[in-house]
């Protein structure tokens, strides 16, 4: 089932407000244990490539659930359409374009964080399309499992090698540009303003996700429960707090309450993006249809 958006007006209000709403309280519990709560970042010098691997499978096999989901959409069954719209959407939820935005906040190395971006732009390019060219060859969920591993390890030992090779030499004529950080943590008002600013990306991105399933996912049980594990798993959030945290030089225990402050933003993030748009749906406020504009 698919919903023809351009023909139905959407509740921007209720959108927007929920947006604010998710992107403050998602971002916020973050930064409340972070800075707060002063729980450490987590350390992940000693996690092993195994457990790295598996974190990237499991977002890879989100990935490919949400590809089926988004096969079901008229607009999305041409494979290069769904294409460009997997990669938007793992880099923006992944934070490909904040994560450096922040990096240049804090170095005011503006010119090396962007050409950084290149990495994850491409690395999602090369991931969506291998999703897209396997994803509707494995139907059964055993061979989706096979799938996703197969194609972590292809990325994490092919791709992501290749890509860091490829932009090795600009990155090194570059490198001059890079310096230590300016603005040291605990961050102030400065640098926090950007955080929450920038998070506009990820929460625009749950939200563009929620709008492209919502028809697939309306009346399945569990709605909000799969969309939140979908978001959290394809932001690779869920395995570190549980598994990277056992080999956290700290311990397990704080390793585990290091870890879960991304869990805790991630679940957040997805939970309140659908509650949002469960919301939406269940108020018909696009199912209205209008002669004006989009």
């Amino acid at each position: 089932m698919a919903i023809d958006y351009k023909h139905y007006r959407l509740p921007w209000p209720t959108m927007i407000g929920g947006g604010i709403v998710t992107g403050f309280l998602s971002l916020g519990v973050h930064i409340l244990m972070l800075q707060g709560l002063g729980i450490p970042f987590p350390g992940r010098v000693g996690v092993p490539a195994w457990a790295s691997l598996l974190n990237v499978a499991l977002a890879v096999a989100a990935l490919m659930y949400l590809d089926a989901l988004l096969r079901e959409q008229t607009m999305l069954r041409l494979p290069w359409r769904r294409w460009l719209v997997l990669a938007a959407l793992y880099a923006t939820l992944k934070e490909a374009l904040r994560g450096n935005i922040m990096n240049a906040v804090v170095t005011t190395a503006w010119t090396f964080s962007a050409a950084q971006t290149i990495s994850p732009v491409l690395y999602s390019l090369v991931l969506a399309g291998l999703v897209v060219l396997v994803g509707p060859r494995a139907s059964k969920p055993a061979l989706r499992l096979v799938a996703a591993a197969v194609i972590a390890l292809v990325m994490s030992f092919a791709v992501k090698p290749t890509v860091g090779a490829m932009l090795s030499p600009l990155m090194s004529a570059i490198a001059h540009l890079d310096h230590a950080d300016v603005y040291p943590f605990p961050y102030g008002w400065h640098v926090m303003i950007w955080a929450y600013l920038t998070y506009a990306e990820p929460v625009i991105a749950a939200f563009v996700t929620a709008a492209l399933v919502w028809p697939q996912l309306r009346g399945r049980r569990g709605t909000i429960v799969k969309f939140t594990v979908m978001i959290a798993a394809i932001k690779g959030a869920i395995l570190p707090t549980f598994l990277f945290s056992q080999f956290d030089k700290a311990g397990p225990a704080v390793g585990m309450l290091s870890e879960s402050q991304f869990l805790f933003e991630a679940l957040l993030l997805g939970l309140l993006a659908g509650a949002t748009w469960t919301w939406v749906d269940r108020t018909k406020a696009i199912s209205k249809p209008v002669t004006g504009p989009f």
